[in-house]
């Protein structure tokens, strides 16, 4: 199953409710959902990354 095209739907929507969007509206909104989209991934890969731990180099001989 693949995941919906939230911009796609919002544009949509838009165009049902009567706005008429141009080519910089929806280009707005596609980067905006881009980068919400984008943002949320990193943030799972932070919260499911393993921990780190510093550890202090061992003292030159």
């Amino acid at each position: 199953m693949s995941r919906p095209k939230f911009d796609e739907v919002f544009i949509e929507m838009a165009r049902l409710q009567g706005h008429k969007l141009n080519g910089q509206d929806k280009l707005i909104v596609r980067t905006r959902f881009a980068s919400a989209q984008a943002a949320k991934e990193r943030h799972r890969q932070r919260m499911s990354a393993e921990p780190y731990q510093w550890a202090r180099k061992a003292p030159p001989r």
